[in-house]
């Protein structure tokens, strides 16, 4: 009870930004997407596609890498994040560009973009408006515009559900996985309820009050959970200010399991965070066993997380809501207020004065 009345105490005092309400939002965004998806109507045809290419960074690419994920196993055409100033090399006319950048000035998303136009590829651009939007009007291109208002990490959500929305309107998926996204949303709301109720016993409260004064380091399956620990690593870092690090199953087992060996007094400050999904390939979850065992002398504490749903979407979107609000509490217990992101701010700063 104590822990939960300090919560209480610590979002009055730091969350000046209010990143709460914009965590409690995350199941509507799904119906903000779909209220901005019902009147998208694309002016050019997407028919002649061999691949599709995500640019994006930060929140924006990791939504391109949820999308990604999620159509794997329908989606006949490859789907690649880029992460860059620069594309590769085999992006040309017949390849499906997808801009994505909330604010609409992230310098390596234009930066690329830009190459894509001079290739005559096929664009969209997703966004709030910026350098990317008034690019999108100059070269008459379809765009989609996402609210404003936002941390742009706080519009993961929305971003990954206007891609997946996209991708069925123009023929690359079927309309199974949005009926899937629609469904979630009830599921949501319910885990939100429990989540964002920090004055009865809380979960998400109980995880960030052990992983807070650690170094987290989160291990997901390849098959699946690896967005969430992805997403989980980068929300730690902006929310809680807590350098975590995280890897894949079955990678980890194949290099860093041995790094797991010297500087005892090192490896007791790191907490080893497990991401399980039901339908993990049978041999990624015995690995993940037998590895939590033979790193137990090792790391300082370990922890294993899964959500139960009726599909892999569900599931993923309830992983990634909880871990979400576990780096919120971590936030309010390392008596930060979360939403400010002084050290990203000064460094565009400087990258745009020098």
């Amino acid at each position: 009870r104590e822990i939960m009345f300090k919560i209480k105490e610590l979002k009055e005092k730091l969350d000046l930004s209010n990143m709460y309400d914009s965590i409690i939002e995350f199941p509507e965004q799904i119906n903000i997407a779909f209220s901005i998806m019902d009147k998208w109507i694309p002016n050019r045809s997407y028919s002649d596609i061999n691949n599709i290419l995500i640019l994006g960074m930060g929140g924006s690419a990791i939504s391109g890498d949820a999308a990604r994920t999620l159509s794997q196993n329908e989606c006949k055409i490859p789907i690649y994040v880029n992460r860059s100033y620069n594309i590769p090399a085999w992006v040309n006319e017949k390849t499906l560009i997808i801009a994505s950048s909330y604010s609409g000035n992230t310098e390596e998303t234009l930066s690329a973009f830009n190459q894509c136009l001079d290739l005559n590829a096929f664009l969209i651009v997703i966004t709030t408006g910026g350098s990317l939007k008034d690019l999108a009007i100059e070269n008459s291109l379809d765009y989609i515009n996402l609210p404003t208002g936002m941390q742009p990490r706080a519009a993961f959500v929305v971003s990954l559900s206007v891609i997946l929305v996209a991708l069925n309107k123009l023929k690359f998926i079927g309309n199974y996985i949005v009926k899937e996204l629609k469904q979630s949303y009830y599921d949501l709301v319910e885990s939100s309820n429990k989540l964002s109720n920090y004055i009865t016993k809380n979960s998400a409260v109980e995880l960030a009050n052990e992983i807070h004064e650690m170094c987290p380091v989160i291990y997901g399956s390849q098959n699946l959970t690896w967005v969430a620990a992805l997403r989980f690593k980068g929300q730690l870092q902006e929310n809680a200010k807590m350098l975590a690090f995280h890897n894949t199953i079955p990678e980890q087992n194949h290099n860093e399991v041995e790094g797991w060996g010297c500087n005892p007094e090192i490896l007791a400050s790191k907490c080893i965070i497990w991401l399980k999904d039901k339908d993990d390939h049978p041999q990624i979850l015995k690995r993940m066993d037998i590895t939590a065992e033979l790193l137990s002398k090792y790391a300082g504490k370990q922890f294993t997380i899964s959500k139960t749903g009726s599909t892999r979407l569900i599931r993923l979107l309830k992983l990634i809501q909880y871990l979400d609000w576990v780096s919120y509490y971590s936030a309010l217990l390392n008596n930060i207020d979360p939403s400010p992101v002084k050290k990203i701010t000064e460094l565009k700063q400087k990258l745009t004065s020098q």
